[in-house]
């Protein structure tokens, strides 16, 4: 028998999974990005190689190599030809090397409000006020929000799921009935008041509308691989779970093979955005790539590779 419990607290019946077409609360006007300014509109791709072209040319001779403004060579280079809207943010961890495109330009999160359970229960795990193996309550509200993963659970014979187990498959298949049970457990203000502590300035879960930005979600995936706030246990927790995602088509795939990477995707209609780490030879960086589009994962597979080749190169090496 299914563990059911009643909840008084709202779910959002806006919180969609990866397959959803649903509708997009931003829709009409801005489409998905909230208007925070100007569109950052991709590069004609003749605009974006004579950008990169001057850079180069105009160095000075022995100067420091611009890397931040390679990436951002680099990003519009990649996004020139494609339409929609973009945001995007990139820091490499070693050294705090950054770029940001339009970062704070607010989106629905779709799926990415994820991270922000995902962090907030290893936060709690870490101080001994939950355990994995405790059962995960789970109301009608929550299974109501099902987008078609959750009666492939691993349920236990008493019907009960595991904390570990809810999890794991609200990371790897981004189940949305397990995220909105943990909403309720964990508590919508409670998990804003830490986004808050580690800087989050514009992402919230206690808001229909499901805020975020670029910036606010590299802050929140640096957090995760870096385990701020977090004991070992559970940042290698984090960091094993992004890496089993199922969904890879954009970040990780325009990395090669043997790169190691983790990440968490959220899109529906008028949304595609895509939010990892990467343990690049040059040093782990960590990318959000939000946009307006509608399930086209060519732009963020293009932005990821070029990414990839700046902050891979030979002579950017530690």
């Amino acid at each position: 028998m299914l563990l059911l419990v009643a909840s008084a607290c709202f779910t959002f019946s806006e919180t969609f999974g990866e397959g959803f077409a649903g509708a997009n609360p931003f829709a009409g006007g801005g489409g998905a990005a909230a208007d925070s300014g100007e569109a950052i509109e991709p590069a004609a791709p003749a605009e974006a190689a004579a950008r990169a072209a001057h850079r180069r040319s105009n160095a000075a001779p022995g100067a420091p190599y611009d890397l931040d403004g390679a990436l951002d060579d680099a990003v519009r280079g990649a996004l020139a030809g494609y339409e929609g809207r973009y945001s995007v943010a990139i820091r490499r961890l070693s050294d705090g090397h950054e770029t940001a495109i339009d970062g704070d330009r607010v989106f629905y999160s779709a799926s990415l409000f994820k991270l922000a359970v995902l962090y907030e229960v290893q936060y709690r795990l870490t101080r001994g006020q939950l355990d994995l193996a405790m059962s995960l309550p789970i109301g009608a509200a929550d299974i109501a929000e099902d987008d078609g993963t959750f009666w492939s659970l691993p349920f236990a014979e008493d019907g009960t799921i595991s904390i570990g187990a809810a999890l794991e498959a609200m990371v790897t298949v981004s189940d949305t009935t397990t995220a909105n049970a943990f909403l309720h457990l964990l508590g919508h203000n409670q998990i804003d008041e830490t986004l808050r502590s580690l800087g989050l300035k514009k992402t919230s879960v206690n808001d229909r509308k499901l805020p975020t930005t670029a910036s606010d979600m590299a802050l929140l995936m640096e957090a995760l691989y870096l385990g701020r706030g977090l004991d070992t246990p559970e940042r290698n927790l984090a960091r094993d779970l992004l890496k089993a995602q199922a969904w890879r088509a954009g970040i990780p795939a325009g990395l090669p093979g043997n790169v190691i990477s983790g990440n968490k995707t959220g899109n529906t209609e008028g949304a595609t955005h895509d939010v990892a780490f990467v343990e690049a030879p040059g040093g782990t960086y960590v990318i959000a790539i939000l946009s307006d589009r509608a399930w086209d994962w060519r732009p963020v597979e293009a932005v990821s590779a070029a990414v990839f080749a700046v902050l891979a190169a030979p002579h950017l090496r530690e």
